[in-house]
């Protein structure tokens, strides 16, 4: 049975690349992010940041067809190395060196093609900000929000798009989205929001935003002589799509290119979420205690040491099967742990905090994390997590805004990444007969793992840490600290969730120690505070992005929506872009 579960995976991808993939595409977009305000008038400004690889062909364009009444304005675009000069009239033909480090706007029959000239080969970032007038259209009954703003021939690898304004979107509009199926489109802290999750967006897919507003939320000029049920009902046809009209409304049925994306989407979704039952089956696996059990008791005397052979890794594996007081020994908050790994990287050199001046008008001084792209790890779960850092960065210089956008928009991977580490563990715990591990099953291949009750002993010596930290302060016959232990006492104290408290204590109780700390490294005392709180905030990003996509993907409206694979057709600014880029 394990050879058909194998064979159905292989199927499943190989039917996926088929179904995907018409011929390997020399350049690609890694990621493409758009930031939308919108002032009181209705007109948007965006800004798009792309990262982008390519080693051949002469340009990048968004196209927006469909406009009706508004208009693209104020193109302006730069990269790392300079801003680009925007011209009056962009020639599609040109060469290579015609468009480097110059933008335009192409118009074409029935729209726009802001474009800007590849410039330089290899992975770049360019910055394209740009305005839109008449964003928002007043219907007869509500104020609207209806563009197709991401839909590109090429995949791009993740995407996400951010829309806000003066006041704070409230919870309760409706908001749907369109396109790519997974990414639904839900308000959040203020601001409508659409992301992938950090997953692909194929050369089928797209991402339509639907929203709807009271009348008097924006003083606007762009009215249309319809209520909004009828865009609704339009959205919800994913055979129906925007035609331009006079008033800039009207439809026309889609053409059969768009039909077979939708049918070629619901069948990879069908076998992809057939494989997925299957492999749920079939990998189905539980732990299993001895004769001790999973619970630590309460009388555990307190554990002065470092416990779990000082491995961090191996002390998360612990404290998340094992439980005390009700709750498992980290009470639940697994994000924790990514604290714990940002204080050993400082401790070991791979991660520095510097202060850097930001701000494009305003200047002031940030706290950033400095990342190497060269650094090894050892550990192969750890280089995981390293790599993502990195790509929030763009640059390797990790501001907290950064991190807390790639939380938001990447939740899912963020969030994985902690059973990744769990799972790296239980791995090598098998390796060293501490857990056993037994598949069972005739047909269906299921794992149980029997924990030694040697780890049961770790569990009560890491739940004897936590008791001596949380009650340092109280306790009379302390002896003196060394820097050294003091470093892994935070460590596992951001661990189980008491770093703050520790810090604290240790600060008023050992000020010799906490200059000692400041002397021996690069960093100080205040910079671990800013992992904790570096940490804590990213995290709950993730974790709120989640409840919120999860929520929107449970109802249609009522500050909530959806997103399916096809639908969201009579959008402002639809339609594809050209088929054809050569390099002339």
């Amino acid at each position: 049975m394990r050879k058909v579960y194998k064979i159905l995976v292989a199927l499943c991808f190989l039917f996926m690349i088929f179904i995907l993939t018409n011929k390997v595409q020399a350049n690609s977009i890694n990621s493409l992010t758009m930031d939308i305000y919108i002032n009181k008038e209705g007109k948007a400004y965006v800004k798009e940041i792309w990262n982008t690889n390519s080693s051949d062909k002469t340009e990048w364009y968004h196209t927006y067809k469909n406009l009706g009444e508004s208009e693209i304005m104020n193109l302006s675009v730069k990269d790392e190395k300079q801003t680009y000069t925007t011209i009056s009239n962009w020639n599609v033909k040109g060469s290579f060196n015609d468009k480097k480090y110059k933008a335009g706007i192409n118009r074409i029959s029935n729209g726009i093609e802001i474009c800007f000239g590849i410039s330089n080969y290899g992975t770049n970032t360019h910055e394209v900000t740009y305005e839109i007038t008449n964003f928002v259209s007043e219907l007869i009954d509500a104020q609207m929000i209806y563009w197709n703003l991401i839909d590109f021939e090429m995949s791009i690898s993740e995407a996400s798009i951010k829309i806000y304004s003066d006041d704070n979107f409230p919870q309760t509009i409706d908001v749907w989205g369109y396109g790519k199926y997974g990414a639904p489109c839900y308000v959040y802290d203020g601001y409508i929001e659409m992301t992938t999750d950090g997953k692909r967006l194929n050369s089928n897919e797209y991402m339509v935003i639907l929203a709807k507003f009271p009348l008097d939320t924006f003083n606007l000029n762009n009215k249309l002589d319809y209520n909004f049920e009828h865009y609704l009902n339009m959205s919800e046809q994913g055979s129906i799509k925007y035609v331009e009209g006079n008033d800039g409304s009207g439809i026309s049925y889609s053409s059969p290119a768009i039909l077979s994306g939708i049918i070629m989407t619901t069948m990879i979704f069908i076998v992809c979420s057939v494989t997925f039952v299957i492999v749920s089956i079939i990998n189905f696996s539980s732990y299993k205690f001895r004769e001790k059990g999973k619970k630590v008791p309460r009388s555990v005397p307190y554990f002065r040491d470092i416990p779990c052979r000082k491995d961090i890794f191996r002390a998360f594996f612990i404290a998340n099967q094992y439980y005390y007081s009700g709750k498992n020994i980290i009470k639940g908050k697994k994000t924790n742990f990514f604290g714990t790994v940002l204080l050993k990287w400082l401790k070991e050199g791979k991660i520095k905090i510097e202060k850097r001046m930001k701000g494009l008008v305003v200047k002031k001084e940030e706290t950033c994390i400095i990342l190497d792209h060269t650094i090894k790890h050892d550990v192969m779960v750890e280089a995981e997590l390293y790599s993502m850092l990195c790509r929030a960065s763009g640059d390797g210089v990790l501001e907290p805004k950064e991190f807390e956008k790639y939380c938001r928009t990447n939740y899912s991977i963020i969030l994985g990444w902690f059973d990744n580490a769990i799972n790296y563990q239980r791995n090598i715990f098998i390796k060293e007969g501490t857990i056993k591990e037994e598949k069972y099953g005739k047909w269906f291949t299921r794992t149980k793992y029997y924990l030694d009750d040697s780890i049961f002993e770790e569990a009560c010596e890491l739940v004897g840490l936590k008791k001596f930290l949380k009650d340092y302060s109280l306790i009379h016959e302390r002896e003196p600290i060394e820097v050294s232990l003091f470093e892994e006492y935070l460590m596992f104290a951001q661990m189980m969730g008491i770093a703050k408290k520790v810090a604290k204590d240790f600060e008023k109780l050992y000020p010799d120690v906490i200059q000692d700390y400041n002397n021996k490294h690069n960093y100080s005392y205040s910079d671990i505070m800013f992992i904790h709180t570096f940490s804590t905030i990213g995290m709950k990003k993730a974790v709120a992005a989640k409840s919120a996509a999860e929520a929107a993907r449970s109802y249609s409206g009522g500050g909530g929506g959806f997103s399916s694979g096809g639908g969201g057709g009579g959008s402002f600014g639809g339609g594809r872009r050209r088929f054809t880029l050569k390099n002339i």
